[in-house]
């Protein structure tokens, strides 16, 4: 819930800006992208926009590569997907009792249908199947933080938004899971005659009556599984496959491959792809099979080098005092091999003092890998691409009531490859009547800096 209200926000706000606004549309000509051919008219940002996105479809983006690390701990975010046939569910404890719950919903015990309710903090795979899972994020391990040895690999569930969840009556002595139930998340799984065993008691709820359970259960079957978000499934290795993804963590040994690059790789803390299958033991990471690189972060730098196309309105801009106006700014990354990473950003000039930029663009895998190991307690110089703000005017990727405000984020913005994306550079005319000139420069880790100028005049 937290990372889609980070991505809402600045969306919400430029959609604020558009729908009350009605200045620095897309329809004056777009520049900053190289001239127009003579022969034609000159191409509006829509267009361009239209355009761009037209020659990057159906393109293979990355680059190819295969992988195999080890370290303690490493961390993968991203949608994935895999089987599980065998573990442990390790249940958080669910609010407001504090207890550790699992419920399954339509679940099939004998001849019976009905919601399962299993009470207990570590409840095993027997036998059976839990079916195609789907992961949001993983961690591999070999020990914990104080050395004990404990080799696993964490699974957490995805939670899959829409439906309503079981209206059932809970015997008197359940009241706990009836509140647990409200505030669990939900997960897709289609489990098979799925054992269960070392719960400290349980029960199934149907139409009929209540069936108290002894410490083992076999569900033939069920629709959906509910427990806490903070949950996890504990199996010895799993193969998952990831339409995207990011990883990273305290990488000691290992390499990453690929034909596209000049020569071996530093050994990567960081690496970020598309249409993977990925291997999880505990302590080791590799590519099953070859999988699209977009990006790798090693102790030079970043491994992919980028190249940012940019346009963008130049039409000048009348404001009255205290209007605000918008120059829509598009971007694309043209090699469609590598993410572009901006870490700095200046605006100079005489009208710096009212212009502000509103960027967007962090990659949801990043920001994913990036909040699981924060919670962790981790700290993440994988990540920590060095960004240098030398001006107070900017956004990223903020909460709404930041959008003017003085609220950037401490790391840098991640544009990914193949996707047209646009950002707004804001003008707030609060300073005295007159003509104003200001240039917003971006300067990219591992792309060259590109400077949108910004003329506007201010009247009465």
């Amino acid at each position: 819930m937290r990372n889609l209200i980070r991505f809402l926000a600045p969306v919400c706000a430029v959609l604020t800006l558009l729908g009350s606004l009605g200045c620095g549309d897309s329809s004056g000509p777009a520049v900053g992208a190289g001239p127009d051919d003579e022969n034609q008219p000159p191409e509006t940002l829509d267009q361009r926009r239209a355009r761009w996105t037209a020659e990057n479809t159906g393109r293979p983006r990355g680059v190819p590569a295969t992988f195999e690390l080890s370290g303690n701990p490493i961390h993968i975010s991203g949608k994935g997907r895999g089987q599980v046939d065998s573990g442990v569910f390790v249940t958080g404890p669910l609010f407001p009792d504090n207890k550790h719950y699992l419920f399954f919903a339509d679940a099939q015990v004998g001849a019976e249908t009905g919601l399962l309710v299993l009470e207990g903090q570590r409840i095993h795979i027997a036998g059976g199947t839990l079916g195609q899972v789907e992961i949001r994020a993983v961690a591999t391990r070999t020990h914990l933080e104080d050395g004990t040895a404990s080799p696993a690999v964490e699974l957490s569930t995805a939670s899959v938004s829409g439906g309503t969840k079981p209206q059932v009556t809970f015997p008197e002595n359940w009241s706990d899971a009836k509140s647990a139930l409200f505030f669990s998340d939900a997960a897709s799984v289609s489990p098979r005659n799925l054992s269960l065993s070392g719960f400290t008691r349980g029960v199934l709820v149907t139409a009929t009556g209540n069936t108290a359970l002894p410490g083992s259960v076999t569900l033939t079957s069920a629709r959906q599984m509910y427990w806490d978000g903070a949950s996890r499934l504990e199996v010895t290795s799993s193969t998952l496959e990831y339409d995207g993804f990011a990883l990273g963590g305290k990488v000691s040994a290992g390499s990453l491959t690929s034909p596209a690059l000049a020569a071996a790789s530093p050994l990567p803390s960081a690496v970020m792809g598309l249409e993977a299958k990925i291997t999880v033991q505990p302590g080791t990471v590799r590519s099953a099979d070859t999988f699209r690189l977009t990006q790798a972060v090693t102790e030079p730098g970043l491994l992919i080098p980028a190249e940012l196309e940019v346009s963008y309105d130049a039409t000048p801009l009348t404001l009255k005092k205290n209007q605000r106006g918008l120059v829509p700014v598009i971007f694309r990354e043209k090699t469609l091999s590598g993410q572009a990473v901006l870490s700095d950003l200046q605006v100079t000039g005489s009208g710096k003092e009212a212009v502000r930029v509103a960027i967007g663009e962090v990659e949801t895998a990043v920001e994913q890998l990036w909040d699981t190991v924060g919670e962790a307690g981790i700290a993440a110089p994988f990540l920590a691409v060095p960004i240098a703000i030398t001006t107070p005017f900017i956004a990223l990727g903020e909460w709404l009531s930041c959008v003017f405000s003085t609220c950037p984020q401490a790391f840098p913005v991640w544009m990914e490859t193949g996707t047209v994306s646009r950002f707004h550079i804001i003008v707030q005319g609060d300073l005295p009547p007159g003509s104003y000139e200001a240039d917003v420069t971006l300067t990219g880790r591992n792309s060259a800096a590109f400077t949108v100028p910004v003329r506007f005049t201010l009247t009465e």
